[in-house]
């Protein structure tokens, strides 16, 4: 049983009883099903407290940032389309919202993990790679052959040659090189290694959030090193990622290396406006050395100036936002719950101490609406725009 109301209000004691014994778990059992259906209740009934009136609830949405994603989504009407950000050091979920071209009701997109990560596995390979010190984000790895392809023979049996091209890590995760991170995960780190990182950075698990959601899922038989090379370089649909997971995973670049857990609500006040659940604890664990998220940081901050979302980013930094640092990871393949070309892009934007970490998936059947970067770029010139502070829930 939950820890009783005081029979006298004015004796409350916070450090005596803190929330009341109400923890993200509890929380989550009650609200799980509203927000699987993107409903948040104004009111939550906690089973077991000794009085019957209902919590009102206070989350951590900001308003403004969840209807310009919903506005944008209207501007371009992709297929399916999920936009989530979140606080990156407490975990607070800012916005979490999707939209379907078909106007039917898919449930909440933002919980599931039927999405293939495609490329967002490359930042599991990185990781890996400069944390144990197998790499830096200055090394380089020559390749051959397309940086979209991934072959054995480009990944088992390189060899140097008149077409060979030398990227350094940070370039070949800027430009998504499919033949480099299919061979640092076969040949320099190995099976066990890159399922130790998924594990690390979350995939397979579970999180201690006040909702349920599918963490990202990695199937691989460590021994198979062809698996490993596509799960390394993303090119498999067996590897899947959900959009809260996604966001989760960029927040590590800009919190220090830490995996966070995502949380909806703020608050709980109980009768005469007494507070009863404050959220002030974020759950964080290390999944990487301080070191490594800066190198991450540095990787993802390329992808924006140099690699795959360059074109989407160009002129981003005006006047207005020249402050603003920008970064984040693509990934393309196409996909079947639901079908069609899945495009994503996860990442952050931070000017001092103001930070945010979100990931943005387009999936479009025959016809592209809008680059998952583009879309991005849009959500941090509001966010950042002068004179914003939020406005949330």
């Amino acid at each position: 049983m939950v820890s009783a109301w005081p029979l006298a209000m004015s004796v409350v004691n916070p450090a005596w009883n803190p929330n009341w014994g109400i923890t993200e778990q509890i929380i989550s059992a009650v609200l799980s099903p509203s927000v699987a259906k993107n409903s948040l209740p104004e009111e939550i009934q906690i089973p077991g407290l000794e009085f019957e009136s209902p919590l009102k609830a206070t989350y951590t949405i900001d308003i403004g940032l969840q209807q310009e994603a919903d506005r944008i989504f209207d501007k371009y009407n992709p297929d399916y389309g999920v936009f989530v950000a979140i606080d990156p050091e407490t975990g607070h979920v800012l916005a979490m919202t999707d939209s379907t071209r078909d106007q039917l009701d898919h449930g909440n997109l933002s919980l599931v993990s039927t999405y293939p990560a495609a490329s967002i596995s490359k930042i599991i390979t990185a990781v890996a790679a400069v944390n144990d010190k197998k790499l830096s984000e200055s090394s380089i790895i020559p390749f051959n052959g397309k940086s979209t392809s991934l072959y054995k023979k480009h990944v088992f049996k390189h060899t140097n040659n008149q077409w060979t091209r030398k990227y350094t890590l940070n370039e070949s995760f800027a430009k998504s090189v499919n033949p480099v991170f299919g061979r640092i995960g076969a040949v320099n780190l190995g099976g066990e290694t890159m399922l130790d990182y998924s594990y690390r950075l979350g995939f397979n698990g579970r999180f201690a959030s006040d909702f349920t959601f599918d963490n990202g899922a990695i199937e691989l038989d460590p021994n198979d090193e062809w698996q490993v090379a596509e799960m390394a370089s993303g090119y498999t649909t067996r590897n899947t990622l959900s959009p809260i997971h996604g966001a989760i995973l960029a927040a590590t670049a800009i919190n220090g290396g830490n995996l966070v857990a995502p949380v909806l609500v703020k608050s709980l006040t109980g009768p005469y406006g007494i507070p009863i659940y404050v959220h002030d604890q974020p759950g964080k664990s290390a999944a990487m050395t301080e070191d490594s998220a800066l190198q991450l940081k540095k990787m993802m901050l390329s992808t924006v100036k140099i690699g795959s979302a360059r074109k989407s980013f160009r002129g981003f930094s005006n006047r207005q936002l020249k402050e603003v640092k920008a970064g984040g990871k693509t990934g393309s393949l196409t996909g079947f719950k639901p079908k069609g070309k899945y495009d994503w892009f996860v990442g952050f934007g931070e000017n001092g101490d103001r930070k945010i970490a979100f990931a943005v998936l387009c999936i479009n059947k025959e016809k592209w609406y809008v680059k998952s970067s583009r879309f991005a770029r849009e959500m941090l010139e509001y966010y950042f725009r002068p004179s914003q502070e939020g406005d949330q829930a």
